[in-house]
């Protein structure tokens, strides 16, 4: 029987490469499509020989084989204006190469506007395994904690992380909430409802989470989210006592997301005890059924 492949070790095997082989400026973002197509015949006998746009109805990509399965290409869909949405759309079937193709159907793997970034419960394991490697591979856990570690969070740090790794700001927000230690929430609502909602690990365990698959979420009629509020302090940080959000004193962060063309923000909560974090070099399997598949969102695709 073949063992499971690990997102995070098969992301890790491409990082490694690109350490080695490329100068510090020339590092991010990652060329996923160079990756695809120059480092894949050096892995596996069966290569990906083809990266390409086209016209996509109702998928964001696809990976798919030749009659034979001896060659894998990436198709895209050519309508996605966002850069980052691309690079991720490309990193999301690179990873079902290096961990699904072996698996998939003689139609290969097709992945629709809900699989990208999707970490709720109701999807497929392959396509949470997916996400988790082009999380990684994208934004290396290394490189992320030298950007990130100890610094509060901001929307300007997530700015730079976005740049630097060349992907959109929600998808920068919902890896620093799987690498941060703090207990925090990002939400991405509507006219007071909530779309979707990601805690953080930590979050999580406290009881801090939205469930919004499983039941309808209003975001609280007091807070700068729902009175859409995009000044300089909503983006900045507005501290609210207990009762707003949950029953203990909340910092809440909200923007206008152009992205999106929603309300982005993310809570962060107080520390308290009680609750143990994992290692985050071993926290994998842990990560994959709580914060990729217990608590997210409602079919919202948050680039």
């Amino acid at each position: 029987m073949t063992e499971r492949k690990r997102p995070l070790k098969e992301a890790n095997r491409i990082t490694k490469f690109l350490d080695l082989g490329l100068a510090v400026e020339d590092r991010f973002p990652v060329d996923v499509r160079k990756v695809a197509l120059e480092l894949t015949p050096s892995f596996n006998p069966d290569p990906i020989t083809m990266v390409r746009e086209m016209d996509l109805k109702s998928v964001e990509g696809a990976l798919i084989p030749n009659e034979t399965k001896s060659e894998w290409g990436i198709l895209y869909n050519r309508n996605v204006e966002h850069v980052g949405r691309v690079n991720f759309t490309l990193a999301h079937e690179l990873g079902h190469y290096m961990i699904h193709r072996q698996d998939s159907g003689a139609d290969g793997i097709r992945c629709g506007e809900e699989d990208m970034l999707d970490r709720d419960s109701g999807m497929a394991q392959i396509e949470q395994e997916a996400n988790a490697f082009a999380a990684n591979l994208m934004m290396p856990n290394h490189d992320f904690r030298q950007q990130a570690d100890g610094q509060p969070f901001s929307f300007d740090l997530m700015s730079h992380c976005a740049d630097r790794y060349g992907v959109s700001l929600t998808a920068a927000i919902l890896k620093w909430l799987d690498f941060t230690k703090r207990r925090a929430i990002a939400i991405l609502s509507e006219e007071g409802c909530m779309h979707w909602s990601k805690s953080s690990p930590s979050a999580f365990r406290s009881g801090r989470y939205y469930a919004t698959r499983q039941s309808f979420n209003e975001v609280p009629a007091t807070s700068m989210a729902a009175q859409e509020n995009f000044s300089f302090a909503a983006r900045n940080g507005v501290r609210h006592g207990p009762g707003v959000w949950f029953d203990e004193e909340v910092t809440e962060y909200s923007i206008y997301s152009t992205e999106q063309e929603k309300t982005l923000t993310v809570l962060v909560l107080d520390d308290i005890g009680g609750y143990d974090l994992p290692d985050p070099e071993t926290e994998q399997d842990e990560l994959l059924t709580d914060t990729y598949t217990n608590f997210i969102r409602n079919g919202q695709n948050p680039y």
